[in-house]
């Protein structure tokens, strides 16, 4: 068994349980709608993120954006990842290591090759565990804010779920479908240049 089915094993293990956690809300609160708010909110404190088998975009083929290179880290210490570097591998893929991890964080590697990509008007970077060619794909869409601090976030497939991601292309076209739909940005994490 892989480093990746591990880590796949522990994603499935706690997202199982915050649904049976759920339904146990759900089940116990059915006289109290007020409490039954607090689901979506599970949902994202368990923060399951999801690999893929298909990149988001054309690795090797799209430039990486150099505003990214340098070493990131948050004070927000929910993140999955409190502290990384981005290092330019080259003029179309980065190398990403994660140097603090938080206490979602459900990989077992911390190196990783990273490249960027685009949609309509916004940027995206996918990541790939550096040791295992065969390992799946994970996306965050990303901006710079006024200050200049870059901010991650995770997103929903909102039409056909990773279901619907049997190719790249595929995986763009839900990605772009689910785009225009109201909140499709996930969680997002704010990142100050060390």
């Amino acid at each position: 068994m892989s480093t990746q089915d591990f880590a796949t094993i522990r994603r499935l293990i706690i997202c199982t349980l915050a649904l049976h956690v759920g339904t146990f809300i759900y089940i116990r609160c059915m006289k109290r709608p007020i409490l039954l708010c607090l689901l979506p909110l599970l949902w994202v404190l368990t923060g399951c993120p999801v690999s893929v088998d298909y990149p988001l975009g054309y690795a090797g083929k799209e430039k990486i954006d150099d505003k990214l290179i340098g070493t990131w880290i948050t004070s927000d210490t929910s993140a999955e990842v409190i502290s990384f570097v981005f290092e330019k591998a080259d003029a179309f893929s980065l190398k990403v290591k994660v140097l603090e991890r938080g206490s979602m964080y459900a990989e077992d590697v911390d190196d990783f090759k990273g490249w960027c990509t685009s949609l309509g008007d916004k940027q995206f970077v996918y990541f790939q565990n550096a040791a295992d060619a065969s390992a799946g794909y994970y996306s965050y869409c990303y901006w710079f804010n006024t200050e200049g601090n870059l901010v991650a976030s995770d997103f929903a497939l909102l039409v056909g779920g990773v279901d619907a991601v049997t190719s790249t292309e595929n995986y763009r076209r839900e990605v772009s479908q689910s785009m225009v739909m109201p909140d499709w940005l996930g969680t997002s994490f704010t990142y100050a240049k060390k």
